[in-house]
């Protein structure tokens, strides 16, 4: 019965619009980053798709594509009802916000994209959560927010971490210097995950205090 009893997003023809915009860049900017990650001349296939599964941009991006197409294109499905939650709308909005504010503090400057390349910088780290955080204040009634939201939405962060650590355990292969347990150990690497949780959490009680203190 509580799924029931969720407040759910509330689509306007403005937000339908944008949300059209946001999944037809999300799609996009995924389908390319993903044939650029597969096609390389000397490249295997299977192993530069493990390359690619294992990056939170990718995963985050994703779930803001079906975040915004589902409602649109199947709203009463059992997808389209999850993604019409106002409370998992707003578990994305903070998880795509944490891959720009993580991009910009510890990863930017480690390269200069250039090209496709920066397009999709772009629009993967700035321009899709830009979006999307808009979408999200346009659809959500964030006054009704809970409290206790950021705790649930902290599984999504932390089963990819854990993703990330078997999977890197099983290939010797991380995604992000931060999370290199090779080069790092262990014990920094779980203080690295534990800071990132720690700051989810207040982005996403930022998320929830701003929308009840509007109270719509």
């Amino acid at each position: 019965m509580s799924h029931i009893l969720a407040p759910r997003i509330t689509q306007t023809d403005r937000s339908r619009r944008l949300a059209a915009a946001i999944a037809l860049a999300a799609w996009a900017a995924l389908c390319v980053s993903l044939l650029r990650s597969l096609l390389p001349a000397d490249g295997d296939l299977l192993w530069e798709l493990v390359v690619f599964s294992g990056f939170f941009t990718y995963w985050t991006n994703a779930a803001v594509a079906l975040a915004v197409t589902l409602p649109l294109l199947a709203p009463e499905s059992k997808p389209g009802r999850f993604f019409r939650r106002a409370s998992v709308v707003t578990g994305v909005a903070v998880s795509i916000t944490l891959v720009a504010v993580v991009y910009e503090l510890l990863l930017r400057s480690g390269w200069g994209p250039l090209g496709i390349d920066l397009l999709l910088d772009l629009l993967l780290h700035y321009l899709i959560p830009a979006a999307f955080v808009a979408y999200w204040w346009l659809v959500t009634p964030v006054g009704r927010l809970s409290w206790r939201g950021p705790l649930s939405w902290l599984a999504y962060p932390a089963g990819y971490a854990g993703f990330v650590l078997v999977r890197g355990a099983l290939t010797g292969t991380y995604p992000y210097p931060f999370l290199d347990v090779g080069a790092r150990g262990y014990l920094t690497v779980l203080s690295n995950v534990g800071a990132i949780g720690v700051a989810f959490l207040l982005l996403g009680s930022v998320f929830v205090g701003l929308g009840r203190l509007t109270g719509r």
